[in-house]
């Protein structure tokens, strides 16, 4: 689990804005397609619209249908589709039915004794949420976990895939907010001139009223995993309960004048999370950092 949280802190971390993958073309399957195949981009290059990157992730199941699943959770406001894509081992998609019916009965424990409940805990994979962009305007995330999905099943001879693999199975939600990204991008695209400016005051990144960050009902889905008054979320939701993951990763990006946040957070902490979820914290953001560094 160290290594595999390693292993997406690097992924979360790179902001892919024009670099490339850090692997030459020839550590890759050739079968399995590219951002720039299917989205005429690379990853960054552009802003990928809400129904592209879900487009993207669909392309990703029809190259590698035995090992990618995408599954539909939810309808935003404004119609738009919100999917999540399991990634997973051939073995585990296999059993992907039998493996969450044993995950919801661990997770429940009523029915196990102690070491009942040890061996499943043992022989069962652990599943990791990764959710990206419930902030529209947040850009990085969702090409992040779109390249996360592409590495995981397209890298060729690579350890630390094969691991992420055999022990996990990989839930990816690439866009939370698809009504906030989609109007941030009209946005962009209306006010960009032929040469498009990083600068903080270029008129594509001055956002009119209400901006991106916000969903069609001008709600911080952000500020509503506890109220669930929005669809989104109420979906969302939902969903993870039944998967029931070890790890939940929320990514974010930092605004140009900020630095980069690492885990765990300053007090005063919520008194409901406990210790053992503090010690993850700690884990995952000395993870971060080493990856950083």
């Amino acid at each position: 689990m160290r290594r595999f949280v390693l292993f997406c802190a690097f992924w979360l971390g790179v902001a892919p804005a024009t670099a490339s993958l850090p692997f030459t073309d020839e550590d890759y399957a050739i079968d399995i397609p590219t951002f720039e195949a299917v989205l005429g981009h690379a990853a960054g290059e552009e802003i990928t619209t809400s129904g592209d990157a879900i487009r993207y992730l669909e392309r990703l199941r029809d190259a590698a249908p035995d090992r990618v699943k995408v599954v539909p959770y939810a309808e935003s406001w404004q119609g738009r589709r919100l999917v999540y894509a399991i990634i997973a081992s051939k073995e585990n998609m296999a059993k992907l039915d039998t493996i969450q019916a044993d995950l919801a009965t661990l997770s429940d424990g009523k029915s196990l004794t102690q070491a009942q409940r040890a061996r499943k805990a043992s022989e069962l994979p652990a599943v990791s949420w990764l959710g990206y962009g419930v902030h529209g305007n947040e850009l990085a995330p969702t090409d992040a976990g779109m390249a996360l999905a592409y590495h995981l099943l397209a890298a060729k001879n690579d350890p630390q895939v094969e691991k992420i693999l055999a022990e996990t199975i990989v839930i990816i939600d690439p866009i939370q907010n698809p009504d906030g990204r989609d109007r941030f991008l009209h946005h962009f695209e209306s006010a960009r001139g032929l040469t498009v400016l990083g600068d903080t005051y270029a008129a594509e990144r001055d956002e009119p009223w209400p901006g991106g960050r916000l969903n069609h009902a001008l709600f911080d889905m952000n500020r509503d995993w506890f109220t669930l008054s929005q669809p989104e979320t109420r979906g969302r939701v939902s969903a993870m309960l039944a998967w029931h993951p070890t790890v939940v990763v929320d990514a974010h990006e930092m605004g140009s004048n900020s630095t980069f946040f690492f885990a765990p957070a300053a007090d005063p902490f919520s008194p409901f999370i406990t210790q053992a979820q503090r010690e993850g914290h700690e884990i995952i953001g000395r993870a971060n950092a080493e990856a950083f560094d």
